[in-house]
């Protein structure tokens, strides 16, 4: 079963921690193991984790600290997963015509569908408070009348 990793929701409030002072001095790593609750070890290997994706940058000296390395609205949640848990992989062969996954195009149009949720999501969006409205999706078969007028997966 896939399901989001300690790591990536510890990365998700150091990020939103960042966003939050985003604009004014970077926040030192001391401030942030209070405000997230981890070790000042595991701290910083996820810092390294997010640096290396490009989503944090690190400030030397005395008022040192972490910033976001771009803008809040340019983080997507899929780019925080990817960094932190690596992509998305629903079936791991990844061969168009597998004879272990039962119809591979399904599980690959269901790694697209979630990619491309997570790519619309943005840092900004989960620190604003805004409400979000969820829309179903679906997959259309062979079967339904969509198919037959030309939509597909």
């Amino acid at each position: 079963m896939f399901s989001l990793t300690e790591t990536f929701k510890s990365g998700l409030r150091t990020l939103a921690l960042l966003a939050e002072n985003s604009g004014e001095s970077p926040v030192p790593i001391s401030e942030m193991t209070q405000a997230i609750g981890l070790s000042d070890k595991s701290l910083e290997q996820l810092l390294m984790s997010l640096r290396r994706a490009d989503l944090v940058r690190s400030v030397r000296g005395a008022n040192g600290g972490f910033l976001l390395a771009r803008p809040a609205s340019k983080i997507s949640l899929k780019d925080v997963l990817t960094a932190l848990q690596g992509p998305i992989r629903l079936c791991d062969c990844h061969q168009d015509d597998c004879r272990d996954c039962l119809r591979p195009e399904v599980w690959k149009a269901l790694e697209m569908c979630f990619e491309g949720t997570l790519a619309s999501i943005t840092l900004a969006h989960l620190i604003s408070g805004e409400p979000f409205q969820i829309l179903p999706h679906s997959v259309v078969l062979p079967d339904s009348p969509m198919w037959q007028e030309g939509a597909g997966i």
